[in-house]
């Protein structure tokens, strides 16, 4: 269904809806059941739009009776009947639709078909007579049969879509309402459960960030301090000792949120790692947007998760204006929630008492907040137990009235634990003993897939005191996959029972993919994984065991995450340093990350004693593997060269590297939304906010008019201008901005503009594409460019007209930065007129003639006399 065809089915439903109560106002009369029952006339209609439309196109059905039934209300079953859709085609086949009962309370119904065939559809909307069953003055009154028919014309030609693009330029929120598709790049994170595994700590994989996109270069946008941090300075027993980091049990930066563009996170407290002020920055710029004491009213209210939802009912469709911070606390064996404002700060009047404990929690459709709770309501030996789901909306934000009322529950505690929380409870039949969803080892992963099946176990499979929470035993494990789907609820799907794991293995659940249909064991002690069938629970694949050729494979023994479960595929990492991915479909090992040569190495060399640096899975999101580096104890110093990674989930190549070391052993918090990426670093307690910057471009030509026939020189740089380009220090180095540079170049200069690393001796710059708009009015592209390391380029280029000239620099944009453009111009006047050179006068030389003419008369002489001397002979 298209987005812009459902809102205006919906528009339409509520014009309908209003004007239908109002008529139904007047027909109530204020007399008891009418004896004997009328017969009230009833008018059917039906709409089919666009008409025409083109093959292949959705058409929208909307029908409905002229008013509704007396008393119809959300909060009641009065709906009309028996509605029946009949769709003939141009060929004559029909497409027939039936609805038992109208959902909605202003009688109208919708629905959308795609024709495929040209010519002339006939729609015809049938309503059977109805009986009034209900009590009241209608009660056995007949609204009587009606029906309508309309057609459908259906051409080859399509009709325009209006459809508005991604953005191809830098961009913040709000997202203006009409670029529909922009929810593809957009998202939140709300933490757990709406992003599962959000938080990861001891024992727990790391998280998956389900929407939107996430960071494919290294480049930062800013930066922030949370405490001190880094080298003391001065003297010390340990030359550079630094500030402590948190370690692992006094973490300094948990469970960030990101809702709306804005960033929220709590700041450490001397040496807790806890107990600061409550912060919200802008999630783009890191600008502080409010700051809060949030143990000022005597119990600490540390938001816990973000609650985003939509409220759709007859009178409203679509988010709750802000949504809102939620705080759990306990007191007296009772959950508490508490509310805050996320644009304020402020802390609301909402109050939730009695947040039923246990289960497992899960995200509903709609940002629901679901609990998955099994109980058993006998004994152990004669167990009773019931399946429920309790549904934060049916408490709170969910008010089927006009505007949605009840976002905030006013000064009186709402009871969450009423029967009314639940939107189903089930009996399911299991056998006696101890039962959980999911079991020990899955982190906050859920075995329970909503509108499908929950996987309930019974035992261990195998293990070691203290390991994942198994225990010694030679008993059997038992699963049971129960029936989520709304026709079979609560019926048991398959049972079966799972021998311990062999050769004294820690044997736990590594996940579940419900898609293709398997889950995962994962043997501790011997690195291996086994796939089960979701099917039947029967044994499809494995061992999957790790390479016994990777020298630091013996590490993994001290791993406490069991991998992750992700795109059909099982990641597994940690103090091997290196990333094994399995096919979860027949456990093949598909490739691996980390033992590799240049750009697939984690290898320290000297710097640590396990070889390679102790790796783990930080975030999984938009087709990529985020890996950190920590450990259970690290000294100080810190490891040198430790490095944030972003690994390309399908095959393993390495995207990007930036220098950090994480602050939670096995894991670290990497908050994931709009695209950034928002890590902590224990080298400096330092926030860093990674992901696609603005840039700007400046370009010049000559001001002075050039010669036709001569060479003009275009210049101008492309500068980054993040916000973190402006902080203190990187404005104060960088006086005239920070230059951009390559994709291939973002680790070097990153560390170099934020983490006090030497500069970089080889950057390479971006491509600059200059064009210009000649006299002739002829666009065209004169030349491409680089950058160098000082953003600067230039290109010399020789005219080939005269005439004015606008000149226009391009970046096309990266993985790290935006595109920017400039404008400059300039003219080329024609070469000068020049006289022709004054010839000097030329006077013939008349000397050789004069010579020959004497020399001519003096022969003709002595030609003469000698005639003259033979005649006297």
């Amino acid at each position: 269904m298209k987005p812009s065809s459902t809102k205006t089915i919906k528009t339409l439903i509520a014009l309908i809806l209003t004007i239908s109560m109002s008529a139904s106002i007047v027909l109530l009369p204020t007399v008891n059941a009418h004896t004997p029952p009328w017969t009230i006339i009833s008018y059917a209609y039906v709409v089919a739009a666009p008409n025409p439309v083109g093959a292949g196109q959705t058409v929208s059905v909307t029908m409905w009776v002229d008013t509704p039934l007396p008393n119809s209300a959300v909060g009641n079953d009065i709906r009309r009947h028996d509605y029946t859709l009949t769709i003939t085609k141009p060929n004559q086949e029909t497409i027939t639709e039936h609805w038992d009962v109208v959902d909605d309370t202003g009688s109208t119904q919708s629905y959308q078909f795609v024709p495929t065939e040209v010519g002339t559809y006939t729609i015809k909307f049938d309503y059977a007579e109805q009986t009034y069953t209900w009590t009241g003055q209608y009660k056995g009154d007949i609204f009587t049969a009606a029906s309508r028919t309309t057609t459908l014309t259906v051409q080859q030609e399509q009709l325009p879509a209006i459809y508005y693009p991604l953005p191809s330029e830098y961009w913040t929120r709000p997202i203006e309402g009409q670029n529909t598709n922009w929810y593809t790049i957009s998202s939140n994170y709300l933490g757990s459960p709406y992003v599962p595994g959000a938080n990861p700590s001891f024992g727990h994989p790391g998280a998956f960030q389900p929407d939107g996109t996430a960071p494919n270069s290294a480049h930062i946008m800013w930066s922030k301090p949370i405490q001190y941090g880094g080298v003391v300075g001065g003297t010390s027993e340990i030359p550079g000792e630094m500030y402590f980091e948190g370690g692992s049990y006094a973490v300094r930066w948990t469970n960030p949120l990101i809702m709306y563009g804005t960033l929220f996170y709590e700041e450490p407290y001397g040496n807790s790692g806890t107990g600061g002020d409550y912060v919200a920055v802008d999630l783009r710029t890191g600008k502080e947007v409010w700051r809060i004491n949030a143990s000022a009213t005597g119990v600490s209210l540390v938001p816990s998760f973000g609650y985003n939802y939509a409220l759709e009912n007859p009178n409203q469709h679509g988010f709750l204006p802000n949504g809102l911070l939620i705080a759990t606390y306990s007191s007296r064996s009772v959950t508490y929630w508490r509310a805050y404002d996320p644009a304020t700060g402020r802390l609301t009047t909402m109050n939730i008492t009695n947040v039923p404990s246990g289960g497992v929690n899960l995200a509903g459709p709609n940002g629901e907040y679901l609990k998955i709770i099994l109980t058993n309501k006998g004994t152990s030996t004669n167990p009773n137990w019931y399946l429920a789901q309790w549904n934060s909306s049916r408490v709170f934000g969910g008010s089927s009235g006009f505007g949605g009322g009840g976002w905030y529950s006013g000064t009186t505690p709402l009871n969450a634990g009423a029967a009314s929380a639940y939107d189903w409870n089930v009996s399911v039949n299991l056998k006696p003993g101890a039962w959980s969803i999911g079991a020990a080892g899955q982190g906050s992963f859920p075995f329970v897939d909503l509108g499908n099946m929950a996987v309930l176990v019974q035992g261990s499979f195998g293990g070691h005191v203290g390991d994942y929470g198994a225990t010694v035993t030679s008993d059997p494990a038992n699963i049971t996959a129960v029936s989520l789907a709304s026709e079979s609820m609560g019926a048991v799907l398959w049972t079966n029972s799972y021998q311990q794991a062999p050769n004294n293995n820690t044997r736990v659940f590594a996940g579940w993919d419900p898609e293709a249909g398997i889950f995962v064991f994962y043997d501790k002690e011997s690195f291996e994984h086994w796939g089960y069938s979701l099917t039947n629970g029967k044994y499809v694949w494995g061992p999957s065991k790790v390479p016994s050729s990777d020298y630091t494979a013996d590490y993994n023994y001290f791993n406490t995450e069991t991998g992750m479960v992700a795109y059909g595929k099982v990641y597994l990492t940690g103090y091997s340093g290196i990333l094994y991915c399995y096919n979860v479909k027949d456990g093949k090992l598909l490739w691996t990350y980390g033992n590799g040569g240049e750009g697939n190495s984690t290898a320290s060399g000297l710097e640590t004693p396990w070889g390679n640096y102790p790796t783990f899975i930080s975030d999984i999101a938009d087709g990529k593997v985020y890996l950190c580096t920590t450990e259970h104890s690290p000294n100080s110093p810190l490891y040198k060269n430790a490095v944030y990674r972003a690994i390309n989930a399908t095959d393993g190549t390495e995207l990007w590297k930036l220098m950090q070391y994480a602050n939670n052993m096995y894991g670290g918090p990497a908050a994931i939304a709009d695209g950034y990426l928002v890590f902590y670093s224990g080298y400096d307690q330092q926030l860093y906010c990674i992901g696609k910057g603005p840039s700007a471009m400046s370009v010049t030509a000559p001001d002075l008019a050039a010669t036709m026939g001569s060479t003009v020189v275009i210049k101008g740089t492309v500068i980054d201008i993040s916000a973190g380009t402006n902080q203190n220090e990187q404005a104060a180095r960088f006086p005239n901005g920070v230059p951009v540079v390559s994709d291939a170049s973002q680790q070097e200069w990153m560390q170099y503009v934020y983490m006090q690393k030497p500069r970089p001796a080889s950057v390479t710059g971006v491509e600059v594409t200059l064009s210009v708009l000649d006299s002739n009015n002829n666009t065209r592209e004169i030349g491409k460019t680089m950058t160098d390391i000082n953003g600067f380029f230039a290109l010399n280029w020789k005219p080939d007209i005269q005439g004015n000239y606008t000149v226009y620099a391009s970046f096309a944009g990266s993985e790290s930065y935006w595109p920017s453009h400039a404008v400059t111009s300039f003219a080329v006047d024609p070469a000068p007129t020049t006289a022709p050179t004054p010839q000097p006068q030329v006077i013939p030389d008349y000397t050789w003639a004069i010579v020959g003419m004497g020399i001519a008369m003096i022969l003709a002489v002595a030609i003469a006399t000698i005639l003259i001397l033979r005649k006297r002979q």
